[in-house]
């Protein structure tokens, strides 16, 4: 089961077209940084993986607002 999410493309902590770079990005970012929460990995409809911070997404489309893009996130970490 997929869930979209939106979330502001400008905020991603890291972006690749390789799935397990951003989920290796995610997991350097996080042990290198104290965060409240968690990450997610997720995915654009261009196949661009991002890595985001979970209290970044916004589960109402903010269309026209923002920059907001549809995002499919396939990991919490």
């Amino acid at each position: 089961m997929s869930e979209s999410i939106f979330f502001n493309q400008g905020d991603a902590l890291a972006q690749d077209f390789d799935f397990s770079a951003a989920r290796r990005s995610a997991q350097i970012y996080k042990t290198q940084h104290e965060i409240q929460g968690g990450l997610v990995v997720a995915k654009n409809d261009d196949g661009k993986f991002s890595v985001f911070y979970e209290s970044d997404a916004s589960v109402k489309s903010d269309e026209g607002k923002a920059g907001k893009e549809r995002y499919t996130v396939l990991e919490r970490l």
